[in-house]
């Protein structure tokens, strides 16, 4: 008959557990904030056993086969440890702590980073996009919940030194190309930025993500390590979150922003809880002009629409389609093997290579705040993310 252990999390940390092959595993969250337990979406042998809500017990995972498999928390960078599966284990297994890999209360400890930096040592990210470093676009990372992230916002910049452009631009040069590259950078006033009042990023570093098998491992570039300079020379959008519009008819709304030669798409983000994407158009539609590079086209894609259900109904989440949920806090084995943009089909999602896709350019009929129909052909995702958007740890006032 199979045994069942109980792994109890605490104080941000999970215990070692050791079973034999056919053991069934559960998860119980003693913690006061959630947790998940879940492998890398690499893994040979994948499981999400989490989201867990402070009380709530996971859905039990079973494991057959001998063998070492790590897991995390989602929420929690710092938080890991392994499930060992052997031969000779004790008869219902055994779990025990392993020192405290989460250093205790969330707000004070490694959380993760925005897009995966690690940790928030920088307080503010933008995804970055853009041929050259005498102009490129960025896209910042928000928190729902953190007022001082609480902005939607895009924004023109450039790099200030010969030697910064050059380094941006061997980059963007290679076979790298037009893929992710993040811009972290010293707190400041979201604000500022809309009024004029801060002109220059202050102690920015440049990070890409040269490996597709783990895209969120990021690597800084030569030359843009640290303290670099960089001009805000445009402000093409910027909004406050208003966590409760109910307006719209439900498609999914999207802002289009770029030059004649790289363009691109971000989801509008208002009402919680919603979802954050960038990606890069395959070319300029024919709707687009010069005359729109000095701010965004705002549209809405009819085949892709969101639904917001009630809280009464299911924990807080909204339902885009059969393949895709935004969420609070997600059913378990949602993310299988990753969460995607809906402009991209799950068919297309390269597991080997997430941050890749097989097929297209992805057209889709749109329709422009004015009324009139028009074409996009999406080609490239460079960000997304539903984590620190939704779930994003409140930081100390002094941080």
């Amino acid at each position: 008959m199979s045994k069942t252990l109980i792994l109890n999390i605490r104080n941000n940390a999970f215990p070692m557990a050791t079973v034999r092959p056919g053991t069934y595993v559960v998860w119980r969250n003693l913690d006061p904030y959630p947790h998940s337990a879940e492998t890398e979406n690499s893994a040979d042998f994948f499981f999400n056993a989490g989201p867990l809500l402070p009380g709530e017990v996971s859905p039990p995972v079973l494991f057959s086969v001998l063998g070492e498999f790590p897991y995390r928390c989602r929420y929690h960078a710092s938080m890991s440890s392994m499930v060992h599966v052997k031969a000779d284990a004790p008869p219902g297994g055994t779990a025990e702590d392993h020192g405290d890999p989460g250093h205790g209360d969330p707000g004070h400890g490694d959380h993760g980073g925005h897009g995966g930096h690690g940790t928030f040592n920088h307080l503010h990210g933008f995804v970055t996009g853009g041929r050259t470093g005498r102009r490129f676009f960025m896209s910042h990372t928000p928190v729902l919940a953190d007022p001082r992230h609480s902005y939607q916002v895009i924004l023109q910049g450039s790099l200030t030194t010969p030697q910064h452009v050059q380094a941006y631009e061997a980059i963007r040069n290679s076979s790298y190309g037009d893929r992710r590259v993040q811009i972290f950078h010293g707190h400041t006033s979201l604000p500022d930025i809309r009024d004029g009042n801060t002109k220059v990023l202050p102690q920015s570093s440049f990070t890409h993500y040269p490996d597709l098998a783990h895209p969120d491992d990021g690597v800084a570039i030569p030359g843009l390590e640290e303290n670099i300079p960089v001009n805000i020379d445009k402000v093409l959008h910027f909004h406050k979150f208003d966590v409760d519009d109910d307006s719209g008819d439900g498609s999914l709304r999207y802002l289009i922003y770029g030059d004649m030669d790289d363009v691109f798409i971000d989801h509008f983000m208002n009402k919680a809880p919603s979802f954050h994407s960038v990606a890069k158009l395959a070319s300029a539609p024919a709707f687009w002009t010069a005359a729109h590079t000095n701010g965004v086209v705002q549209l809405s894609v009819p085949a892709k629409r969101i639904l917001h259900l009630a809280p009464k109904l299911i924990q807080r989440i909204a339902f885009v389609d059969n393949s895709f949920h935004v969420f609070w806090l997600p059913p378990s084995g949602l993310y299988t093997p990753a969460p995607l943009d809906p402009l991209f089909p799950r068919k297309a999602f390269n597991r080997a290579q997430p941050s890749e896709f097989r097929g297209g350019p992805f057209r889709y009929e749109v329709v422009l705040a004015d009324g009139t129909g028009g074409q996009i052909d999406v080609a490239r995702s460079l960000h997304f993310d539903t984590r620190l958007l939704n779930h994003g740890v409140f930081l100390p006032d002094n941080a």
